[in-house]
């Protein structure tokens, strides 16, 4: 279950508390997200920047959630 620890509205941050299931799950949602951009990326050349972005977008979140993943499991 996510719990909201504390929001900062000014600077648009939350903190949340989640289980290592729910990381386990937004992890892999991520990760289908940035196969099925790359899909659309690859099946639609040339592609416009803004499907670009949105693929670069989704591999850094990709990788940020790597890094708490394996924090938790370490």
């Amino acid at each position: 279950m996510l719990r909201i620890i504390k929001a900062d509205k000014v600077y648009g941050i939350v903190t949340l508390e989640m289980s290592k299931k729910d990381l386990g799950n937004i992890v892999d949602s991520v990760d289908s997200m940035s196969d099925k951009q790359q899909r659309t990326l690859l099946e639609n050349l040339p592609s416009e920047d803004q499907v670009r972005e949105k693929l670069d977008d989704y591999k850094a979140l990709k990788e940020e959630l790597r890094k708490i993943w394996d924090v938790l499991i370490d």
